[in-house]
């Protein structure tokens, strides 16, 4: 797991191997248990497969991915380039250069097993070999399709104008006041949105459907007499809900009612329980800018599986930045680049 983005939190614990293993083991469990959220996934059933080669044979094994347990550390050796550790389960080794950090893998490892031996033949020139292959396929007619590429579009969770998350809208719907005033009635737990900048629209607004101006909201409103645009959202997990583009201008991304989007978003970035415990006192657990670049998503994107259905959209978590680069014409990167 790469964690270049924690690199100066990590470093300042080196002199310290009881903290330096805690803050390792703190940082990789608290990205697993987002993308466990994130994909509807439990934090104690998870199974690595993984392949390593011997000779003439490939070795297909599988072997349990558990959350680091933090109350039974043990630093093992500090080197200049690495730290390895271990929970009493898993040994883990964190380098110092490129900040990752790695579980250890081997057939004689607890909870390991192998599956499959296979066996195979190792090329000699595996470069002539592809050489020769390409120049068959030509001479018997083949031609090489490129690759379909998603089209993204990518929305920011946080206000695009100030770069901040609103404390009471957003994100944090749920926490604002009584929708009625001298109402008394929390708002529902997890109720959120995603807010969704007029940038966005003026420089795409003919992606959700091409026959429909995202940035001309009065037109729509006026030719089809509707307030929002209604798409199907396809979840990491496999669930569809019905989503809106809602609010004057497009403004938010919702789906009915708004806590099932909400507490999909809240879950995988650690928000437990958001909603207000009084009406009249605001929550304190909500979202922040920090809080997102800790999990490591500002951002999340959306793109079509078939072009034929185009109110047919899957949403997924966007890298920590994705959406300035986005807005910005720069190429998307990953934590691995």
């Amino acid at each position: 797991m790469q964690l270049k983005r924690y690199k100066e939190e990590i470093d300042k614990h080196k002199d310290d191997l009881d903290d330096l293993a805690l803050t390792i083991s703190t940082i990789k469990n608290t990205r697993l248990i987002a993308d466990y959220n994130r994909l509807g996934l439990k934090d104690n059933e998870n199974i690595y497969h993984y392949v390593t080669r011997d000779r003439g044979t490939l070795k297909l094994s599988e072997t349990s991915y558990p959350l680091v347990d933090i109350n039974h550390l043990e630093p093992q050796s500090l080197k200049s380039n690495s730290f390895n550790f271990t929970d009493g389960l898993k040994e883990y080794k964190y380098t110092f250069g490129d900040s990752q950090v790695f579980m250890k893998f081997g057939e004689t490892l607890p909870n390991t097993d192998l599956l499959k031996k296979i066996d195979i033949e190792i090329l000699e020139d595996p470069f002539e070999f592809i050489k020769q292959s390409f120049k068959k396929f030509y001479s018997t007619g083949g031609v090489l399709v490129p690759e379909k590429t998603r089209d993204y579009l990518y929305l920011p969770l946080y206000s695009y104008r100030d770069h901040k998350v609103s404390e009471s809208s957003g994100l944090n719907a749920w926490n604002g006041l009584p929708k009625s005033a001298g109402s008394t009635v929390l708002r529902p737990e997890g109720e959120a949105y995603i807010p969704i900048p007029k940038a966005l629209w003026k420089k795409h607004p003919y992606w959700i459907n091409p026959t429909i101006n995202m940035s001309n909201y009065a037109e729509y409103h006026q030719s089809t007499g509707k307030s929002s645009y209604p798409i199907h959202l396809h979840m990491p997990d496999g669930t569809t809900f019905d989503a809106i583009f809602a609010q004057e201008g497009f403004k938010a991304l919702q789906t009915n009612p708004q806590n099932i989007l909400g507490k999909w978003i809240l879950n995988a970035l650690g928000i437990k329980k958001p909603q207000r415990q009084r009406y009249d006192i605001p929550a304190t657990n909500i979202v922040t800018m920090d809080r997102l670049k800790q999990i490591g998503y500002d951002s999340v994107k959306l793109w079509r599986e078939d072009p034929a259905k185009p109110d047919d959209i899957w949403i997924d978590f966007a890298e920590y930045g994705s959406f300035e680069r986005f807005m910005n014409d720069e190429t998307q990167t990953t934590e691995e680049d």
